[in-house]
Formats: C-alpha cells, structure tokens, sequence
C-alpha cells in the first residue's frame, strides 16, 4: 500500500467573504453564475480529471451547504458518473478548512504516513499527467511544497476560440501540499498559493505544461498574463474531444504577441541596467 493519500480539493460555490462581483462585474454564486460554471466544469474540467493517467486520488468538492435542488441533483448525477467526486456542503470557507480536517482521515489506511492535498479551481483543466507527476515528485518531508510551474493560460474569445499563453511561476494555483499525517491542515491552511514560495522544502517540475487556466467573463481574479501565446496545443493530453476543443484564434494570438513588445522591451532594459 502507498504511504500517501492524495486529495484535491475543489471549492465550487462556497460563500467567500468581500467575493461581491466577479473580474468583469458579474455578481457571483448566483443561478446564472452556477449554470455557467457548472456547463465549463462538465464540458471541460470533469474530463480532464476523467483523463488522468493515474486515478489514485480523491477528490473533495465543497459546495455551499445553501445549494438549491437543481444544482443539488447535478452533483449528484456526476457523483454517480465518477464515484472519485466525492461532494461536501459547508456554510463558509473557514468550516471548508475544518471539515477538509475531519473527512480526509476516512481515506488513511494503516500505512498511510503522509497526505498530499492540491486545491484547484472549478474552472481549469489538468494534463493527463498532472496527478502522476505530482505523486512522482512526493518525498516523505513534512510541508513539502510539489511545484508544477509549467502550464497554459486559455482566454476564451467569441465563436469557441481562444487565445493560450504559456504561464509559468513558482507556488501558482497548482501547487500541492505533502504533509504528515500526524499534523496536516491541508493546502488550505495558506489564503493564497504564492504564500508557499516561503516554504523551505521543494519538489519541483518545469519541463511541461500541467495544466490549463481558463480566463472567461466570471472570473473572481484570473486575467490573461502578458505571457507568449502560442499557435497550437494538443489539447487532448488535457481531455479535451474534438467536440469541445478551441480553435486558437491566429489573428487575435498574433495581436496578442505584438501588444508584448514593450512589456518585454521593458523587461530587457531593467535587466541590462541591473547587470551594468
């Protein structure tokens, strides 16, 4: 048996406080907020995790424990769909830290030393590969910070196209946790994920590209980085069909690039001035 759990911890539509409207001024946690999430989330996000080559995690959904019936019965039509999807309904995010606490010791067996926890949103889609590389990275240290730093940012434009930029940063949204399991508080014990940039131990992987991003009109922060864009993605190493995957729009991706010139301009001379 493995000496780790591995967990990721999802939180949908828990009330978040000063959370009063999303990136482009929408008021979130609301029906037409929920229905727009969940279409993303089953169209795009449930695949990607359906896709993993390795499939020995669990994974924590929290819901709010208000959730009308309508949404209520889609969950559990996809708890249905993938047994791996394991919902939990809280009141608010601090009940969400203490509840992922009490549950995640359900999942230990006798040999279980140590637990992984990832927190990834409701809207972004993993690599194939994303839960074998972060297993693979896990070394039996307490507070071990596992780094994919490598993935794509996906902005979505009219008619199913999109612009994909490279991201690339230390202790970004996809960082897990490695923690004993005799003093564990999850990846929810730090508000935000740059916050593990300060950890002392590290495992990490840059060699590839994890995961996707996805920019869209009800983000609460995420904006499109002033990252190179690229003209193409294989994007069913993320789960993806050709029913569902974007078409990278080659004009609007090549503005994109252009529009970076003096951001990057700017970059080489702070560079040079700093050597000199």
């Amino acid at each position: 048996m493995s000496q780790f759990v591995h967990v990721i911890m999802t939180r949908f539509n828990v009330p978040t406080r000063g959370w009063n409207e999303t990136r482009s001024g929408f008021k979130p946690l609301t029906e037409e907020w929920l229905d727009d999430r969940f279409r993303l989330f089953r169209t795009y996000v449930l695949p990607s995790y359906k896709n993993q080559t390795n499939q020995n995690f669990v994974w924590l959904p929290f819901f709010d424990v208000n959730t009308s019936e309508k949404f209520r019965k889609i969950i559990a039509e996809i708890q249905e769909e993938y047994p791996t999807f394991r919902p939990v309904f809280v009141e608010d995010f601090d009940e969400m830290k203490t509840k992922a606490v009490e549950v995640i010791p359900q999942f230990f067996t006798p040999e279980t030393k140590f637990v992984i926890t990832s927190e990834l949103d409701n809207d972004d889609m993993l690599h194939k590969d994303y839960v074998k590389t972060v297993q693979e990275y896990f070394k039996p240290v307490h507070d071990l910070v596992i780094d994919l730093r490598r993935g794509y940012q996906l902005t979505i434009q009219p008619n199913h196209k999109a612009v994909v930029t490279v991201y690339n940063a230390v202790a970004n949204p996809f960082v897990s946790l490695a923690e004993s399991v005799d003093n564990f508080k999850t990846m929810l014990k730090e508000r935000a994920h740059n916050s593990y940039r300060d950890y002392k131990n590290f495992s990490i992987e840059d060699s590839k590209e994890m995961y996707i991003q996805i920019v869209h009109q009800y983000n609460l922060m995420n904006s499109t980085f002033k990252h190179k864009a690229v003209p193409e993605v294989d994007f069913s190493e993320y789960g993806m069909t050709e029913s569902t995957r974007f078409t990278i729009d080659r004009f609007k991706t090549l503005q994109h690039n252009i529009a970076r010139v003096p951001f990057v301009l700017g970059l080489i001379m702070k560079k040079i001035f700093r050597i000199t």
